[in-house]
């Protein structure tokens, strides 16, 4: 039985895993006490989890696309 190797390159993987930590950051922001009772909060983490759900992990321009979106974002208060 042979392997397929993976297309992901080691550093694929470490820019996936800081794309990953960004996105931890970023809805963080989102959840700070006094504002995470807010309906609007709820949708925008949902939005935002989807959004990430939907990066093809395997496509390195789409990731670094999207870590740049999150981290050019700034603090994210909706």
């Amino acid at each position: 039985m042979s392997q397929r190797p993976s297309p992901w390159r080691v550093n694929d993987a470490v820019l996936y895993d800081a794309l990953r930590d960004e996105a931890r950051v970023a809805l963080a922001g989102l959840l700070v006490p006094g504002e995470a009772r807010d309906a609007s909060v709820a949708n925008r983490v949902a939005q935002a989890r989807f959004e990430l759900y939907d990066v093809n992990g395997f496509d390195r321009d789409e990731v670094v696309a999207k870590l740049n979106a999150i981290h050019n974002a700034g603090p994210a208060r909706g």
